[in-house]
């Protein structure tokens, strides 16, 4: 697998976290080949996001909850993935917003598409840095395009 990733120019410097990723994504691979769709995220920032899977129902409560959401895993001191969960449906709650409305726009700030494993599980492997600047830069684009 780490040579699927080589060949496209994705150096994978840790073994355990390679494994945890192979974990995740094998029952999505047919093809050894789907390999590198199904995981390059873990190791690079999606260079595309699929805003247009987002801006049908992107309205500003759905801006402050995300921004709300930052706020709060930038003062998360864990890192797990049901913790990331929990905080996740909690704010929504709060914001009077159901789970499944802004999921996917989660999955698609992280991964960069509608695919992939648990939403958590990739926050939790990506980092929490990571997952903060992904939902930021997803933030300012929805912002010029809308």
């Amino acid at each position: 697998m780490q040579n699927i990733l080589s060949a496209r120019g994705i150096e994978v410097p840790d073994t355990a976290l390679l494994n945890k990723v192979i974990e995740l994504v094998k029952d999505r691979c047919t093809l050894l080949t789907d390999f590198y769709e199904q995981s390059s995220y873990f190791f690079t920032t999606p260079q595309v996001i699929d805003l247009a899977a987002i801006q049908p129902k992107w309205n500003e409560a759905k801006t402050l909850f995300f921004q709300e959401v930052i706020r709060n895993y930038e003062l998360s001191t864990l890192w797990e993935a049901h913790d990331l969960e929990n905080n996740f449906k909690e704010i929504a709650a709060v914001n009077q917003l159901k789970p499944g409305e802004v999921m996917l726009p989660l999955r698609i700030m992280l991964v960069g598409g509608k695919f992939g494993p648990g939403v958590f599980d990739i926050a939790q492997i990506i980092g929490k840095d990571e997952t903060i600047k992904r939902i930021e830069n997803t933030l300012k684009q929805l912002s010029t395009v809308n």
